[in-house]
């Protein structure tokens, strides 16, 4: 009984999501749960067994019983994943990596792991099983960026335990994105044209998470004047992560009829265009939007020339906003500092410009030089890169030589940006003052960051 038992047991795979090396004291992003890993897991034969580990809230058992290690890992974060892995590797366990920084410096990860997954993983998963079973594991497995969406799995979100993360539900429609600026490789990982998920599909999913039980008039109404607790209660609010959420319009109205009837709150990344038309403005307010997140980036049209987003730069940033808010929809504003010429009065003039225009939430971040994207090779070729550290590449530190202010101005001036945008005087001026938009979401949203901010090391001492 015994042999069959251990005959029968289950090569187990951990698929690692490693935390970032860093004081604690400096941890102050909310965390949001992640959809990569749970496809991976989604994609992975019933005849293994699959745990996921989020190394930022669980212990990693480098002595667990481990067929195999998959680890995925962001810029910043790639260190760690590298000593995680090797750790395994001591214990004679397989480790595979993939990601964005992986796909673009495979020999650097190489150097650590047994072998590196390119690009989209699910789609070459079943290979890298199928190998490693036959001892013939390859050191690279190259995944394109032409792959039909259709069937693609639901993640297995029942793999992350939900107390760790914030009460939202992503869901994916379409990978893939046009526009090639320069500080972004999500179009170099995913492709240069939106890939889109059948509608039927998706509607399908977020039928299978959301079962009817709200009063869908009465919390409609409460909802639209501003009363989102029953939705936050019940846990239905879905935040899509796609580039552009809003790219194909009759796409998407498929969806919000969709998202109406279900009855949801939700949020999702959209371009500024979306001002132009009313009609789907209201649209959107209908079936239950909540926010758009909107990469405005830069107030000057020849820096959105120079990172390649110039269509952004024919749009008047206040009468979009006007537009968008006047349907009841919250703005989620990001912007970037530090191009050429800009000098460290530009965190002022952001700060002015989120202030004036009752932006619901905003953050700033310094452009920084990805691998593997033009800004990089621009920087590097010129000499302007100051650092190769990869903990550093978080948006947060600036990594090269700025035109118009220092590194120091330029890391200070980030710190006074963030400590101002989500100051209580602040958060009243474009929260809580009439007209309000959703006011209970976006005073949630910035008071986690006004604590979060205050734990930067150092910050409350500036």
């Amino acid at each position: 009984m015994l042999n069959n038992q251990m005959h029968n047991k289950k090569k187990k795979i951990l698929l690692i999501s490693p935390a970032r090396r860093r004081d604690p004291n400096e941890d102050f992003i909310f965390k949001m749960a992640f959809l990569n890993l749970p496809y991976l897991a989604a994609v992975t034969p019933p005849e293994y067994e699959v745990e996921i580990i989020d190394e930022q809230y669980q212990r990693i058992d480098f002595d667990a019983d481990v067929w195999l290690v998959a680890l995925s890992a962001q810029t910043p974060i790639a260190p760690r994943a590298y000593e995680v892995a090797q750790e395994f590797k001591k214990r004679g366990v397989t480790t595979v990596m993939g990601g964005v920084h992986v796909s673009t410096l495979p020999e650097e990860a190489l150097m650590y792991v047994d072998s590196v997954i390119m690009g989209e993983g699910e789609f070459v998963w079943s290979e890298v099983l199928n190998d490693l079973e036959n001892k013939r594991l390859k050191q690279i497995y190259r995944s394109g960026t032409g792959y039909d969406l259709a069937g693609l799995p639901w993640p297995k979100r029942d793999l992350l335990n939900s107390r760790f993360y914030i009460p939202l539900t992503m869901v994916e429609t379409t990978r893939g994105c046009p526009h090639k600026c320069d500080f972004c490789g999500v179009s170099r990982f995913f492709g240069h044209r939106y890939r889109k998920r059948p509608a039927e599909e998706v509607i399908s999913e977020l039928r299978s998470i959301f079962k009817s039980g709200l009063r869908h008039r009465f919390n409609r109404l409460l909802a639209r004047m501003g009363f989102d607790l029953p939705y936050f209660i019940e846990r239905r609010l879905v935040y899509f992560i796609d580039s552009n959420f809003a790219a194909d319009h009759d796409y998407t109205r498929k969806l919000m009829d969709a998202l109406e009837e279900i009855d949801l709150l939700w949020w999702a990344h959209a371009t500024v265009d979306i001002a132009r038309d009313g009609d789907f403005l209201e649209h959107m307010k209908r079936s239950g939007c909540i926010a758009v997140n909107i990469g405005f980036e830069s107030l000057s049209p020849e820096n959105l020339r120079t990172m390649h987003k110039s269509f952004a730069g024919s749009f008047d940033y206040a009468n979009a906003i006007e537009r968008i808010h006047a349907h009841g929809i919250g703005i989620m504003g990001t912007f970037v500092a530090g191009f050429d010429g800009e000098d460290k009065s530009i965190f002022d003039r952001i700060y002015e410009f989120v202030l004036e225009n009752r932006l619901d939430w905003a953050l700033v971040f310094i452009r920084t030089p990805y691998p593997g994207t033009s800004l990089f090779d621009e920087l590097d070729r010129s000499g302007r890169l100051i650092s190769k550290e990869w903990e550093k590449y978080d948006t947060l530190n600036c990594v090269y030589e700025p035109i118009g202010m220092t590194v120091e101005e330029m890391e200070k001036g980030l710190r006074t940006v963030w400590k101002n945008i989500f100051s209580l005087k602040s958060m009243y001026h474009r929260i809580i003052r009439y007209p309000r938009v959703h006011p209970m979401f976006y005073l949630g949203m910035n008071m986690q960051f006004y604590n979060m901010v205050r734990k930067w090391q150092g910050f409350a001492q500036k």
